[in-house]
């Protein structure tokens, strides 16, 4: 099996045209099809089907896509690494919440303090992310729950709380003036999280402490895209339990109304990695930083006043060389 026809594969997959996945190679389509071939005749495994009308992954070809990519993400990453001057490139992984809210601001931070370090990020669920740890093809993970099976360090770095948002239309403030009620609220058409997410993880044990079982919720979506979910928020479609951080801004904006339950959804957000592998010094430098940083920041996650004086001095003095 050779890297240029899991190349190959994968770009069939992804534009689901030969043509198209020749012309992104720089290959002739003949080319293409051989390198399909040959794969598949190795696997002894169809892994795509062809019709006159359309082209679609078999079963098999879709469970060794996810392996396909993976391989070459790895292969990616060692050639970047052995490519770069230095001991400074991190390959971290982040799930939705951490990535998109909490790790844009640590990683500016910590490179005012280590310019030298760059970053190679995957983003995914935090099952995802974890998944990848135990393979090797991440370092570090960002994460909103720890592991189960023993293998890696989880330590918690800063702490989330879980709210019920709604959209700020007519009906939801006349209920708001009421005074909200869980069983009330949760009789409302509701958008959740696909399972993996650990934002669902923690809304479902919540659930579950108030005897509120998936039957009994109006369900009219499970969503794997954060931003989907803000969307159907913004434009009235139902409620949602998500993390604080993620909406924030509509509720600012005034876009939407958040009610925090009388039992607080509390969670830690966590660092991960491998027991089994020794932590070069950039990665201990940055799980340092993570940790005396992070819940300085945890209300807001952008001012710099709330830093500790030794990595506020030393930002100030960053910004002054500048």
């Amino acid at each position: 099996m050779e890297f240029r026809q899991l190349e190959v594969f994968v770009a069939v997959a992804e534009y689901k045209s030969f043509s198209k996945a020749a012309e992104s190679l720089y290959l002739t389509q003949s080319t293409t099809s051989s390198h399909i071939r040959n794969l598949e005749k190795e696997l002894q495994k169809q892994l795509i089907s062809r019709t006159n009308k359309y082209l679609q992954l078999t079963p098999d070809g879709k469970k060794f896509l996810h392996y396909a990519q993976r391989i070459l993400e790895t292969r990616d990453a060692a050639l970047a690494e052995l490519n770069e001057p230095g001991d400074q490139l991190l390959h971290l992984g982040a799930s939705t919440i951490p990535s998109g809210y909490l790790l844009p601001v640590i990683l500016k931070g910590f490179r005012k303090l280590h310019p030298g370090a760059h970053f190679i990020i995957r983003q995914g669920d935090s099952s995802e992310i974890l998944e990848r740890i135990l393979d090797g093809s991440i370092e570090l993970g960002f994460v909103g729950s720890p592991d189960k099976t023993g293998k890696c360090s989880c330590i918690p770095f800063c702490e989330d709380e879980l709210v019920i948002a709604m959209p700020a239309t007519e009906h939801y403030l006349s209920l708001q003036k009421k005074g909200f009620r869980m069983e009330t609220l949760l009789k409302e058409p509701i958008i959740l999280r696909v399972p993996g997410s650990g934002t669902q993880k923690y809304a479902d044990q919540f659930l579950s402490s108030a005897h509120i079982s998936r039957k009994m919720m109006n369900t009219i979506a499970e969503v794997n895209d954060l931003e989907m979910i803000r969307r159907f928020l913004i434009n009235g479609s139902g409620i949602t339990i998500c993390s604080r951080f993620s909406v924030d801004d509509l509720e600012k904006s005034g876009q939407i109304i958040l009610y925090h339950p009388a039992s607080d959804i509390h969670r830690n957000f966590y660092l991960v990695w491998l027991k089994s592998h020794t932590l070069r010094p950039p990665l201990t430098a940055l799980i340092q930083y993570t940790q005396e940083t992070a819940a300085f920041q945890s209300r807001t996650f952008s001012d710099k006043d709330e830093l500790p004086d030794r990595y506020r001095q030393a930002q100030v003095s960053s910004d002054k060389r500048k």
